[in-house]
C-alpha cells in the first residue's frame, strides 16, 4: 500500500545499479565549430574532436520507472589525459517515466536533464526521423536514411566504439554540486565536483546511414549554439542492456567558476531573471 512512510528495508533497493535496457532509436554525429565547443567545455576538460554526437531513443525498460523518450547532445572530452568520456550539454526527456528519469539522473549523478514538451521518433522502412520540441521551438530534428554515412570514415570511428554484441565500458563526465539559500536570501552553490559515471553497455543492432540534422535555439535552450558544419552520419540502433554501475569523483571544483557552464543545461532563464514568464491558455 502506498504511504509517505515506506519500510526501511526497501531503501536497500533505492536506485541500485540503474539499468536502461531496450533502447532503440537514432544515434548521430556532426562536425561543429571547434572554438565554440572548446569555449563551452568547463576546465580542466579539453575537447577531443570538433564533433557533436547525440541520440534520440526510446528507453524501453528502465529499472527505476516507466519508459520514456530521451535525447542528448554531447562532445567527447579529455580529463587530464586520464579519462575520455561523453560530456553532455543537455538531455531532454519526455513520456511516462521522464520525471523519474530526470530526478534520478540530475540528483543522483549531476546529469543536465530537462523535460521536453514534445518528442517523437518515427521509422518507416529505411528512413527515420526524430524531433525534440520545447517552449514553442523545434530544438532538434534528425533524419536517418539507411545506407552510406555522409562521412564514412569518421562515422565508422564513432560506430566502432559500440562493438556489437559485446559488453563495452563507457564513461560520462558530469559536475555535481549543492545549492543552499544564504541569510540574505540569495542562493549559493557549493561543494562542486567533477565526476565520471561508468556504464556497461551491450549494443545488439546497428544500421548505418546518412544524416540530416537541424538545431535551433530558444531563450532557455541554446541548441543552435552547437552549429552544424557538416553531417557525419547516423545509425538506427538498439541497446540490449546498459547498467550504470559506478560514479567516481575525479576532483573538487570551484562552484563560482564552474556554475556559469552548467546553468543553461539544467535550468531556464526565469531562474536568473524574474521578469521572464510564459502564459499558455
Amino acid at each position: 500500500m502506498s504511504s509517505f512512510l515506506i519500510d526501511p528495508s526497501e531503501m536497500k533497493q533505492f536506485l541500485v545499479r540503474p539499468r536502461l535496457d531496450d533502447q532503440e532509436g537514432i544515434m548521430f554525429a556532426y562536425a561543429a565549430p571547434a572554438e565554440v565547443l572548446a569555449k563551452l567545455l568547463p576546465p580542466p576538460l579539453k575537447l577531443v574532436a570538433p564533433m557533436v554526437c547525440g541520440y534520440v531513443v526510446q528507453m524501453g525498460k528502465p529499472s527505476f520507472g516507466g519508459p520514456y523518450l530521451e535525447s542528448v547532445l554531447y562532445v567527447l572530452a579529455n580529463y587530464r589525459d586520464k579519462v575520455v568520456g561523453a560530456y553532455p550539454f543537455n538531455l531532454m526527456l519526455h513520456g511516462p517515466g521522464a520525471e523519474t528519469g530526470i530526478i534520478s539522473g540530475r540528483e543522483g549523478a549531476g546529469i543536465p536533464k530537462k523535460m521536453a514538451d514534445h518528442m517523437e521518433i518515427r521509422r518507416n522502412d529505411q528512413q527515420a526521423t526524430a524531433i525534440v520540441e520545447r517552449h514553442g521551438v523545434r530544438l532538434l530534428e534528425v533524419t536517418w536514411t539507411a545506407g552510406t554515412p555522409n562521412d564514412p570514415q569518421t562515422a565508422q570511428q564513432v560506430f566502432s566504439q559500440l562493438k556489437l554484441n559485446s559488453q563495452v565500458e563507457q564513461a560520462s563526465l558530469f559536475y555535481k554540486y549543492q545549492m543552499d539559500q544564504a541569510a540574505d536570501g540569495t542562493n549559493v552553490f557549493h561543494d562542486a565536483a567533477l565526476v565520471s559515471t561508468q556504464q556497461s553497455v551491450i549494443t545488439d543492432r546497428l544500421e548505418p546511414g546518412s544524416l540530416r540534422v537541424k538545431v535551433a535555439s530558444s531563450e532557455d535552450d541554446p541548441y543552435g549554439e552547437l552549429k552544424v558544419i557538416k553531417p557525419l552520419g547516423a545509425a538506427w540502433y538498439h541497446v540490449a542492456s546498459s547498467v550504470m554501475h559506478n560514479t567516481i569523483k575525479l576532483e573538487d571544483a570551484d562552484a563560482d567558476k564552474i556554475m556559469p557552464y552548467l546553468v543553461s543545461g539544467r535550468y531556464d532563464r526565469g531562474i536568473i531573471n524574474p521578469n521572464v514568464t510564459t502564459f499558455i491558455i
